[in-house]
């Protein structure tokens, strides 16, 4: 078991050293990192924000590392990539796991601004609040450990449930610039999606989801547990058209994923060489893929062990082209 660690940020003694010898010399920029769990604080927009990362036990100084961005729902916290066993395949898959924290009014129960537009207003566990910069905030924190460690700039992955697939459906439309591929499991999209190249997406959907309705409309999610109230609830078909129509794909589908309740059909042909996947998990509910029943299954629908994050990590393996 690793040591959960704070750290204080001093990025200068991250910096190459240097010397006064005229005898060139080979210098390493990173120095060397125990795998294990780090907790990190930054300020960003007047706020003091936290965000954990997981260092594999493969990791190497002089070896560049994809980065895995996982986006807590709604209500959540940094923990909750950690329950749904993503450090487990950090290590089986080497990437340096990074787990950002959303704000929230109530210590313990945090959200992100994913842009989704509600009826009820600002909620604690619904959307977010729409004047916090998230997205600047995500932004920085892929920086700062760009900084400390060796990461592989152009395999820097996000990934989410609910609240936090919309957060990484938000990261694919306004930072398409760093982040390679998403895939959101049942989140929302916003309206004003401009991505600024094709980015690949793996859209994951249950069809017992009681919070992000498969087809659509209003959610009867955790009644008396979980209270907001989305606008409009888009389809899994909806928001996989739209991302269809963004990265100009083709209308040819293929089936490249298929085991039990969960089929997922992909777009194969799209601008940029990227792909689009919906994968249906019928049965499934408001979960993230062989991940943690964080409530009962009659108020949010029951995990699914037919998909799990190796589909995931597949994706974005063979799909980080920029």
């Amino acid at each position: 078991m690793f040591l959960q660690k704070k750290i204080s940020i001093n990025l200068h003694e991250f910096q190459p050293s240097t010397t006064s010898s005229s005898t060139p010399k080979t210098t390493v920029k990173f120095s060397s990192v125990t795998p294990g769990d780090y907790t990190f604080t930054t300020l960003h927009d007047g706020l003091t924000r936290f965000y954990k990362v997981y260092i594999p036990h493969s990791y190497s100084p002089i070896q560049k590392t994809p980065v895995v961005i996982y986006l807590h729902g709604g209500g959540g916290n940094m923990q909750a990539a950690y329950k749904d066993g993503l450090t487990t395949y950090s290590d089986k898959y080497g990437f340096i796991l990074l787990t950002p924290q959303g704000t929230s009014k109530t210590t313990g129960r945090y959200t992100w601004n994913t842009g989704v537009t509600t009826t009820d207003g600002v909620t604690e566990q619904g959307v977010g609040n729409p004047s916090i910069d998230d997205t600047g905030f995500i932004a920085k924190a892929i920086s700062e450990i760009e900084q400390r460690y060796n990461i592989d700039p152009i395999r820097i992955y996000a990934t989410g449930l609910s609240n936090g697939a919309a957060m990484a459906n938000r990261l694919g439309c306004n930072l398409s610039e760093k982040i390679a591929a998403i895939a959101p499991v049942a989140g929302a999209l916003e309206d004003a999606c401009h991505p600024t190249r094709p980015i690949p997406v793996m859209l994951i959907n249950g069809t017992n989801d009681l919070c992000h309705p498969y087809e659509g409309g209003q959610a009867e999610c955790a009644k008396g547990i979980l209270t907001f109230k989305i606008h409009h609830i888009q389809s899994a078909h909806e928001i996989t058209r739209t991302w269809t129509s963004l990265n100009k794909c083709s209308a040819t589908t293929t089936i490249t994923y298929q085991k039990g309740n969960a089929t997922c059909v992909t777009n194969p042909s799209c601008a940029g060489n990227t792909t689009v996947s919906l994968c249906t998990i019928t049965g499934m509910g408001h979960t993230y893929p062989s991940g943690n029943q964080y409530l009962p299954a009659k108020f949010i629908g029951p995990v699914s062990y037919d998909i799990s994050f190796d589909q995931i990590w597949d994706f974005f393996d063979n799909k980080h082209s920029q």
